[in-house]
């Protein structure tokens, strides 16, 4: 991720991280929209199998969230080694950049599979992944603790780089 300051750098993060929701807003709102649009040619499932498909992608969810989790950590640590804000930031954006994806993705599955099954259970699904999403949301201040910074480094990042001019 190319930026010119702290400001520009998180104002990129956060524009990746709106246009990566928007994705799973669509087929949410397609299957709201019904009374509209007919898609009830798309229920694939029965009652039965909708709820092992619900099961299953909970678990996957929760596997999936814990793994990217641990990833990001493990390799925030080793950018937290780096020498230089801007080396730091340019490849922790990388990182976090890859987690929203692996996030927005998994949140696009629960209305997918809200389409394909109808089952109201996908839309709690989907409310609670997103938010999630957003829990996840790079600030300022995560980024400082993702990156263990500290001083000047962490006043620059705090204040996105309002604090030395």
């Amino acid at each position: 991720m190319k930026f010119n300051s702290v400001k520009e750098y998180f104002y990129k993060l956060n524009a990746t991280g709106y246009q990566l929701m928007t994705v799973p807003l669509i087929p949410f709102i397609l299957f709201y929209a019904q009374s509209i649009i007919d898609l009830s040619w798309l229920i694939f499932f029965n009652e039965a199998i909708s709820i092992i498909l619900f099961l299953g992608l909970c678990s996957f969810g929760i596997i999936t969230l814990t793994v990217v989790q641990i990833i990001t950590i493990r390799k925030a640590k080793a950018i937290a080694r780096e020498v230089g804000l801007g080396i730091k930031l340019e490849k922790i954006g990388v990182v976090l950049t890859r987690k929203m994806v692996v996030l927005a993705t998994l949140v696009t599955l629960m209305p997918a599979a809200l389409i394909l099954t109808g089952n109201s259970y996908f839309s709690l699904a989907y409310i609670v992944t997103a938010v999630w999403f957003f829990l996840q949301w790079p600030t300022p201040a995560r980024v400082c603790r993702l990156l263990q910074l500290r001083g000047d480094e962490q006043e620059m990042v705090i204040s996105r780089g309002e604090a030395f001019k």
